[in-house]
């Protein structure tokens, strides 16, 4: 471990603390990549995490030391080294985490997609990336990076360089996942904010639209064909998800006069229900209704269309033959009064 390679620069560690350091982060990465025991992975894990904690201290400390004195070519030099070798701790060190939470999203996600994900499901993945925004927010802002001759001393000068682009990228489409659980929170059945649940997958379709352009730009991203297609797939999935939440968010807004009716009650009434509400009832409901005189139901099956002809000549038969001048008479001489 006598040189790291960071942001295209290769950076010599010439420290034997740093690199005494460097050394024990390879043999307990190592460790934890072969284990396959969670229960001492996982300890294992937080092992290798404090071994980049503790290389950053020793680098830092330096770095403190060279604050003090004039800048000057060796000066600079040193501090590009420090910093290099911080920004790439940092980086392994959020990149594992990152990892780890990305493998938890997606481990509860492809657990309970058969059966159905809960609010607190959603919850948890969503808290999840949210950790992830901020871990990726840290990659963006990490030290390191450009070249020796253009650096001024400045650890804390921001680098645009390809690193800083994927990092971007990355942000972008972390986003995009993170507003895409937030808006199936908003939809599920105990919350019910469809209009919230619809802005946010607008914002995450944008979002998701951008971050594919800016993954797909950067040619020489670790791991950017998988994030490709993976993000992909989720668009397709905002797109349906989006006519769903439009199609639930008519049937259960909180005003409405239609209570109690199915869909094929009420095809013509635009009124909302106050719950969901099924397509049909099975079996129909009952529903009370205004009784006839029975005479009226026997006489409407024979009810029909006036014969006209046939009335006027029974009544030139029967009456006074359409003079006006008598009454009629016969059965059909009601018609006439």
């Amino acid at each position: 471990m006598s040189q790291i390679v960071f942001r295209e620069n290769t950076i010599a560690v010439e420290t034997k603390e740093l690199r005494m350091a460097l050394l024990k982060i390879q043999d307990l990465k190592n460790d934890w990549e072969e284990d396959t025991n969670n229960n001492s992975k996982d300890a294992k894990f937080m092992a290798l995490l404090n071994g980049y904690d503790d290389a950053i201290s020793l680098a830092n400390q330096e770095l403190k030391q060279l604050a003090a004195l004039k800048s000057g070519p060796a000066v600079n030099a040193k501090k590009f080294q420090l910093s290099n070798i911080v920004g790439y701790c940092k980086y392994q060190k959020l990149k594992l985490v990152m990892g780890r939470n990305e493998e938890l999203a997606n481990g509860i996600i492809l657990k309970n997609k058969k059966k159905g994900m809960t609010l607190k499901h959603f919850e948890e993945v969503a808290h999840l990336y949210d950790a992830l925004l901020q871990d990726g927010r840290a990659v963006a802002s990490l030290p390191g990076g450009g070249f020796l001759e253009d650096f001024d001393g400045s650890t804390t000068s921001a680098v645009e360089d390809e690193f800083l682009l994927e990092a971007n990228a990355n942000i972008l489409r972390l986003r995009a996942l993170r507003c895409y659980y937030l808006a199936k929170m908003h939809a599920s059945p105990h919350v019910n904010k469809y209009s919230e649940a619809v802005a946010l997958l607008d914002q995450a379709e944008s979002l998701a639209q951008e971050a594919t352009e800016e993954i797909g730009a950067c040619d020489q991203m670790e791991g950017g064909e998988v994030l490709l297609e993976n993000l992909e797939s989720v668009i397709e999935e905002m797109k349906g998800e989006k006519c769903r939440m439009l199609a639930v968010s008519y049937l259960n807004t909180n005003t409405s006069s239609t209570v109690d009716k199915c869909v094929l009650e009420r095809l013509h009434d635009y009124g909302i229900p106050s719950a969901t509400t099924p397509l049909a009832h099975v079996p129909p409901k009952l529903e009370p209704m205004a009784c006839k005189p029975s005479f009226f139901d026997v006489a409407l099956n024979f009810v029909s269309d006036y014969p006209t002809e046939e009335l006027d000549q029974v009544l030139e038969e029967h009456g006074d033959g359409g003079s006006g001048g008598g009454e009629s008479k016969g059965i059909m001489g009601w018609f006439r009064r």
